[in-house]
């Protein structure tokens, strides 16, 4: 992947991220809250108000709507390619990056005031970590890193099963014209 192609794909999935992020929170915070209330009284609903399970299930969606993209970005690596494990490495980290550093700052600003709500709302996915005794940038921390984590193994598995369907990819699996496989240090010479 050159350089241009390499920006462009670690810009687009930071923005992925963000907006996948504004997303959830907003499930999180007023569809579930919504959908919940049509439930009758009782110990179900008030479960389901909790923000810890409201926090997960904004989790759960960044966590859904990235995956089906690193999968489709590992069968596309393989089919064009452009296979670079490094890239996506530093794609995944940036990711990160960009979504963490403004945790850092959340305890420089008052407790009650308009920057307090602001990281309340932009890190609500990861708050269910914070409520099981987790401190808040560890908390931020550690979910960026599981998405990540998971995100890089699906694309590392849809590029392998992909390369193994079909075997011609990167090099491997060539026939010549009688019909014999080529190996790689036959290529090489």
């Amino acid at each position: 992947m050159d350089s241009l192609k390499f920006l462009l794909y670690t810009l687009a999935r930071i923005g992925l991220i963000i907006a996948c992020t504004a997303f959830a929170v907003l499930v999180g915070v007023a569809v579930c809250p919504a959908l919940v209330s049509l439930l009758p009284e009782g110990s179900v609903r008030e479960t389901l108000m909790g923000d810890s399970l409201r926090s997960g299930i904004s989790y759960a969606v960044i966590l859904f709507m990235l995956l089906p993209v690193f999968l489709d970005d590992g069968k596309k690596h393989a089919a064009y390619e452009i296979w670079s494990s490094v890239n996506v490495t530093i794609t995944l980290i940036f990711m990160v990056m960009v979504c963490f550093i403004p945790s850092i700052f959340r305890d420089s600003f008052e407790p009650n005031g308009k920057a307090n709500a602001f990281y309340e709302i932009a890190y609500f996915p990861f708050s269910w970590l914070n409520e099981n005794g987790l401190d808040f940038v560890v908390s931020v921390l550690l979910g960026l890193g599981i998405i990540a984590g998971i995100l890089f193994g699906a694309y590392v598995i849809s590029f392998k099963r992909y390369a193994k369907a079909h075997p011609v990819i990167l090099g491997r699996g060539r026939d010549t014209e009688d019909g014999t496989e080529i190996t790689e240090e036959e290529d090489e010479s």
